[in-house]
């Protein structure tokens, strides 16, 4: 029932909890601080610490900006520091009694910077702000809309050289509980050992709802936030006694008495030889609430019996860091133990009172006992059996430990065993089964049960085995496989007589006799040096018997004739049989080492030997290769053409091997191609001959003449006259005149129109350039083509009018001259005074009879035309115009 209570009590009080932290969630800023190291050389490194609610939806700032100014409040600088991570403050009440509300997290972030400031004589302010502080705070006015200062003094060349500010030692206080008294060391270290002096001061506001984040922070000085009524610097909690600091040593003290949010604050001055240099501030909100108590005291039960007169106890308690243990030993007045789990030894057996008191001496303290039985260990156990072969294998077991002549002994042996179980003090037994096998002994003493185990390995009986000899004649080193079963050791005899050191150990070995003969080989194996087996075989080692037969050179198939000859490790009795195939002379032989054979037919021919003695046999093979005769063939028909006259040769020889050609075109031109392609220039009847030859496979030579295979006759020679070359087209004719003398000519005037008369006038229907060929043929049907260009010109036509009206009625506006049979044009105008009126390079664009877009008086005009015409011939006209309006 007393356990049961503690657990609605622990409810409630966390349901209340809960309720009195929904406040929390629209909170953000908690508090912070800063302070500085100084690293040499007019370096510092800046941290910022700053808090805020876990629960608030606002976070840290991806960037802080951070500013310092000069003894003038001027800025020198601003950086930006990044944030990197967080953590969660630990909450401290200093009351073991005392729990904090749940969902009450603070998380801290640090920014750190590096910075160079240069010496100067008053220092610098290092400042950094952001708004807005926890809406809940009810020491303040407006918490949500103010925000916070955070900043540290460098001290100038005149009060100290690289200084190091104070840094505070623990965290600041987040939970106070109401009615019950706090106290918290909020003392910091100086790493210069400066003087440090411990007082409450006023926050510093910093920011706004519409600037939260000032980039730069404003400049000092600074105002303080505005205490709500009946609050000030001395007195920022409700608290009786009110809440004191010792100024020396930093400690903080006070009995809070309301619950709510408070905003408090402390600074640190720092002095040096009585100076003051710095001066660093910390504020933070304090949260002071009604704390409730839920110790529960707990230990469990006993579960174990006979362990011994040593007892280890489990603590299972809630809500407590101190403990007063009474083990119950009524022979002494020392068994009590304040740990929270610890260890008793009692000098006896019996039955013992254990109790244990949660947070003693104060309001919340339990308690709770528990009987306890101590027994000695029985610790069963039996010695250790040596394992043993399958075969007989006997063992004795005795059961040992500490336990009373009364005690209930049991054995289990398992199913294969015999006897498969037992309950006497000493069994004798065997194993029916290889393997391993577990040997269970159970005693029972005094209500309690002790096991022990142990297994036994049972070993099958080793098989030997190797296999006997299949191999002969493979030299005299044996290669031995060992087959042997259930073995785990073997020892080799090679029966060899002349060496002592013949004997092997190794699971699969290898021997080398030195000498032919006769020999008993035999291999043990064991199991675990426990059980041995045996078996030996006749082995009979005789040399590697080996034989091959030289390799011949290739031949042509024409008188082909190989001698063969067979080599190796065998002696007069070997038995020598050759086989050639069916396409040899002779298709096989036998006795002979020496032998000559021929083949019939081209091909690749196997040949195989084989050698018989003392019972072993061998067999070789090598290919013998017959190649074709070479013999030149070609498929070309005589061949008749005009010069210059273009043949393409080719021969259709197919050989096995790579043959070289030797081709004679009979006008003393030659190649080593397979199919050249050859071109006569002269006339007359040509002899062609083909010669070739291998330098591998069948090495051979031979040629082919082929006489008058080429006849080449002559071509005839156009040639012809075209007068003239160039003209102008009207009235033009052109002249063609056949000089050739040729069997047949024909004339194509490049336009479409042929003729086969050697004196021919014609005229072209359009100008341009046009190429006259001539065509002729000879009586051997060769044939010659020339050609002539004739160019067939535009005539340079001029027409200029004397007058135009410029009235933009749409007739006679403009006057343009026409001109035809130009490559280049350029027209001007002048007045009767020089004055060039217009200018024009293009044929379709005349003078509308204006200048400066103003209409030009009726009256004489004077134009100049300048004209390039096709054949770069250049023509200046001049003349007047007559403007008549």
């Amino acid at each position: 029932m007393k356990l049961h209570l503690h657990i609605i009590k622990f409810i409630l009080i966390n349901m209340l909890c809960i309720l009195s932290a929904k406040n929390l969630q629209g909170s953000h800023l908690v508090g912070g601080t800063m302070y500085y190291e100084c690293l040499g050389n007019n370096t510092y490194k800046i941290t910022l610490i700053v808090y805020r609610d876990c629960n608030s939806t606002t976070f840290f700032d991806d960037q802080a900006s951070i500013a310092s100014f000069d003894e003038n409040g001027n800025i020198y600088n601003v950086y930006s520091s990044s944030f990197t991570s967080s953590v969660v403050v630990p909450i401290v009440l200093n009351n073991p009694c005392l729990v904090s509300p749940p969902n009450v997290c603070i998380e801290k972030a640090e920014y750190e910077l590096i910075i160079d400031l240069p010496p100067n004589a008053g220092g610098y302010d290092v400042v950094y702000q952001r708004c807005c502080r926890n809406s809940n705070a009810i020491n303040i006015t407006d918490p949500g809309g103010s925000g916070s200062t955070y900043k540290v003094h460098i001290p100038g060349t005149n009060d100290a050289t690289c200084n190091n500010s104070p840094v505070f030692n623990n965290p600041p206080p987040t939970i106070m509980c109401t009615g019950y008294e706090f106290n918290y060391d909020l003392s910091a270290t100086d790493p210069d050992g400066d003087s440090l002096y411990y007082s409450f001061s006023t926050p510093i506001n910093g920011g706004s709802s519409n600037d939260p984040a000032p980039n730069p922070p404003s400049p000092p000085p600074y105002n303080t936030i505005n205490w709500s009524g009946g609050y000030a610097t001395s007195y920022q909690i409700d608290a009786n006694p009110q809440f004191s600091i010792d100024p020396a040593t930093g400690q903080l003290s006070g009995w809070p008495t309301n619950a709510g949010f408070y905003t408090f604050c402390i600074a640190i001055k720092e002095y040096r030889n009585g100076i003051f240099i710095n001066e660093i501030y910390r504020d933070f909100l304090v949260i002071t609430t009604t704390c409730e108590s839920n110790t529960i005291v707990n230990f469990p039960p006993q579960t174990e019996f006979c362990a011994g007169l040593t007892v280890d106890f489990l603590n299972t308690s809630i809500n407590s860091p101190n403990y007063f243990w009474d083990f119950g030993d009524p022979t002494t007045i020392a068994d009590t133990s304040l740990l929270a789990t610890p260890s008793y030894t009692y000098p006896d057996t019996g039955t013992y009172h254990v109790m244990l008191v949660a947070n003693p001496g104060y309001f919340c303290a339990d308690t709770i006992f528990h009987e306890y039985n101590v027994y000695p260990e029985i610790n069963p156990s039996f010695l250790s059996q040596q394992d043993q072969c399958l075969p007989n294998n006997n063992y004795t077991f005795n059961a040992l430990g500490t336990y009373d002549t009364d005690a209930i002994i049991t054995w289990d042996f398992g199913g294969a065993a015999a006897p498969a179980s037992a309950s006497t003090e000493s069994v004798q037994m065997s194993f029916t089964d290889e393997g391993i096998h577990t040997v269970n002994l159970t005693i029972q003493d005094n209500g309690c049960t002790a096991y022990y185990n142990d297994v036994i390995t049972v070993y099958g009986y080793p098989i030997a085995n190797f296999p006997e000899q299949s191999i002969f004649c493979n030299g005299t080193t044996v290669q031995l496989e060992n087959n042997s079963l259930n073995a785990n050791g073997y020892f080799w005899d090679f029966g060899d007589i002349a060496i002592s050191s013949d004997t092997s150990n190794t699971n699969t070995t290898s021997y080398t006799y030195n000498n032919e003969g006769e020999y008993i080989i035999t291999l043990i194996a064991n199991q675990h040096d426990l059980c041995f087996d045996t078996i030996s075989h006749v082995y009979n080692m005789f040399s590697t018997l080996s034989g091959s037969f030289n390799s011949s050179e290739s031949q042509c198939l024409s008188d082909n004739l190989f001698t063969l000859h067979a080599t190796g490790n065998f002696d007069a009795n070997a038995v020598i049989n050759w086989d050639f195939g069916s396409a040899a002379t002779p298709p096989s032989l036998s006795g002979d080492t020496v032998v000559q054979v021929s083949f019939l037919a081209e091909g690749f021919h196997v040949v195989h030997l084989n050698i018989e003695e003392y019972g072993c046999s061998l067999s070789y093979t090598d290919t013998l290769r017959v190649y074709p005769n070479i013999s030149p063939t070609y498929s070309l028909a005589p061949q008749e053409g005009c010069q210059p006259f273009l043949v393409d040769f080719m021969d259709t020889n197919s050989v096995w091997t790579p043959i070289y050609y030797w081709w004679n075109f009979g006008d003393g031109d030659t190649s080593t191609e397979p199919s050249p392609t050859h071109t006569y220039q002269d006339t007359g009847l040509f002899d062609v001959s083909l010669t070739l030859y291998t330098d591998t496979g069948c090495v051979d030579t031979a040629s082919v003449v082929m006489p008058e295979l080429i006849r080449v006759n002559p071509k005839p020679i156009s040639m012809f006259k075209v007068t003239p070359y160039e003209t102008f087209f009207l009235n033009h004719e052109i002249t063609a005149t056949d000089l050739s003398m040729a069997y047949q000519q024909e004339f194509n005037f490049g336009d479409g129109s042929t003729f086969t008369d050697q004196l021919i006038t014609y005229s072209y229907l359009d100008t341009g350039h046009y190429q006259v060929s001539q065509l002729v043929t000879n009586e051997h049907g060769c044939m010659d083509t020339t050609f002539q260009t004739v160019w067939v010109k535009p005539d340079f036509l001029f027409f200029v009018p004397n007058s135009f009206t410029p009235n933009k009625d749409g007739i006679n506006d403009v006057f343009l001259p026409q001109i035809y049979g130009i490559m280049e044009y350029e027209l001007e105008i002048y007045n009767r005074w020089g004055e060039l009126l217009f200018h024009s390079n293009q044929l379709d664009m005349g003078w509308d009879g204006s200048f400066k877009d103003t209409a030009c008086p009726s009256g004489v005009y004077l134009w100049k035309i300048k004209a390039k015409t096709i054949d770069h011939i250049i023509h200046t006209e001049i003349g007047n115009i007559n403007v008549m309006r």
